[in-house]
């Protein structure tokens, strides 16, 4: 069996579904919003092909993508709102799944094969394929796969069913509404379980039987083969991206530690330097009389210890500048290494005895005796030839499934990095609401005064406790400082420094404003 032609499969559990995943599905975009798109390299949009995506409709027909008057996330609202559909309060930290996000597709050249023919189609970023015609096929198998879907689940329930025949492999986008009845009423509702299973055991085992279904009424008719489990394998792939931002976070860790250590030897470096000076001047008094010799023993001791610690210390950060440097440059090339799909070839060997000719010819019936010596050869040449393309073809096999394990299932990392985006967008409002509050009590010149002048105390490594009056005692602050952290910039120390203050002073200011209101 051939194990490289699979259909691939994802579905995935929406607690909602917004206009710009809405956009992206009938491509409502227009030159600039692709242009921006493909700035990120993983993202890969053919303007040229974009006129061949299409969409089959409530009717199983093949429409133009985007033809619905309608759009995506309004036609899922109206179907849910009819089967009275209540999601949870909007503060709630939890909400319920209310539709299911498919995604269909198979081997990368035969989804091409399927789409195009044998038409040459130029993969690159930026190339033309206006030439490209759409193939039946490839409309053929994206009604199956809708047929399929409407088997299971309802054809009024698909609310959308887009091809994209736009990027690197053809696929199916599909969103469903999974509808079961209530068991009192019998009334239709929505309910993921119905559909999905109650608990993870359970949606394993419908998972495997949606594959085998699949393949059974689909994949076959189209030489694909029945594909793996989705959800083993994304437990793989999602590892491997654990691990890949694992690495990249150590790395920034070791990249500042190595900034850092940087940091404090240019420090004591300057500080030798100064307490070399220190040095000379007093062995210019003493030259000059200034000061007397017992005085001047007394402190060129003390310098000298000075200069011995700090050369101490200097060592040992150098030291582990270095270790740091190795640790870095070592992390920075497994995430290259862990980052690439596909890996260079190992170079098999083989050890073999090289054909040689046995025994001395006879006197007569030379000839043939040639010929046998030669075919004799011939195979065992080929059988060393054979054992070679093998281990190759088992290289080149690994190579195409750690292929099939990433190609649809990049989506996953692009949901990740969305909701990173709403938090990172979270903490920049905060920042920013915070940088205002920083520049108000700015505008403040009794306020300024008092946050640069407890500032200026912690950067000096001074220990300074702030009450709400104003006073000793930090009692009243919540916010307790932890001195420099180990490896920290020199500008960052003072940033930090400053936002410190700058909160315990809106903490005291707050709490001030609270007792006189009382």
């Amino acid at each position: 069996m051939n194990t490289d032609i699979k259909q691939a499969m994802h579905v995935e559990a929406g607690k909602s579904f917004g206009t710009a995943e809405a956009n992206e599905n009938e491509r409502h975009w227009n030159d600039d919003k692709i242009d921006r798109k493909n700035q990120d390299p993983t993202n890969h949009y053919d303007k040229t092909r974009m006129k061949l995506n299409f969409e089959i409709g409530p009717d199983g027909k093949v429409h133009p993508l985007g033809y619905q008057e309608k759009s995506l996330e309004v036609r899922l609202q109206e179907r849910l709102t009819e089967l009275g559909w209540k999601p949870f309060k909007p503060d709630s930290k939890i909400q319920p799944n209310c539709c299911a996000k498919f995604i269909f597709g198979g081997n990368h050249d035969r989804t091409l094969e399927m789409a195009f023919g044998t038409q040459t189609v130029n993969l690159d970023k930026g190339a033309d394929n206006s030439h490209l015609q759409r193939c039946p096929e490839i409309e053929q198998w994206a009604k199956d796969v809708y047929d399929w879907c409407a088997k299971r689940y309802g054809q009024e329930n698909i609310i959308g069913f887009q091809v994209h025949l736009d990027e690197s492999s053809p696929h199916i986008h599909a969103l469903i509404v999974p509808v079961g009845q209530r068991a009192k009423s019998g009334r239709e509702c929505v309910m993921w379980s119905a559909k999905f299973g109650k608990s993870r055991y359970g949606y394993g085992h419908i998972l495997r039987e949606m594959h085998t279904s699949l393949y059974e009424e689909v994949g076959s008719k189209y030489g694909l083969e029945r594909g793996d489990s989705i959800e083993g394998r994304n437990v793989s792939h999602l590892s491997k991206r654990d691990y890949i931002r694992k690495l990249a976070k150590d790395a920034k860790q070791a990249e500042k530690a190595v900034k850092g250590l940087q940091t404090m030897i240019r420090r004591l470096e300057a500080q030798i330097f100064r307490s070399q000076s220190q040095l000379e001047e007093i062995e210019k008094s003493l030259s000059s009389g200034k000061i007397a010799l017992q005085e001047y023993e007394i402190q060129k001791t003390k310098i000298q210890k000075q200069i011995s610690e700090y050369q101490s210390k200097l060592e040992d950060k150098a030291c582990k500048l270095q270790e740091k440097e190795q640790e870095l440059e070592q992390m920075t090339k497994n995430i290259d290494r862990v980052g690439r799909v596909v890996q260079p070839f190992r170079n098999h060997k083989i050890d073999f005895e090289p054909p040689r000719i046995t025994g001395k010819p006879p006197i007569f019936g030379v000839d043939k005796w040639i010929e046998e010596q030669n075919r004799s050869i011939a195979n065992r040449f080929v059988k060393i030839v054979r054992q070679i393309e093998e281990l190759y073809r088992k290289d080149a096999e690994q190579q195409i499934q750690a292929v099939q394990n990433n190609a649809l299932l990049d989506y996953r990392e692009l949901k990740w990095l969305q909701q990173e985006y709403v938090r990172l967008t979270d903490l920049n409002d905060n920042q920013t609401e915070q940088m205002q509050t920083f520049l108000d009590q700015l505008a403040e010149p009794s306020v300024r005064k008092r946050i640069f002048t407890i500032a200026d105390a912690l950067i000096g490594g001074q220990p300074v406790a702030v009450s709400s009056g104003g006073g000793g005692g930090n009692a009243d602050s919540d916010l307790r400082w932890d001195g420099r952290r180990p490896d920290e910039e020199e500008e960052a120390y003072k940033r930090r420094c400053l936002l410190y203050v700058a909160r315990i002073v809106h903490n005291s200011q707050k709490r001030i404003m609270c007792k006189k209101t009382r």
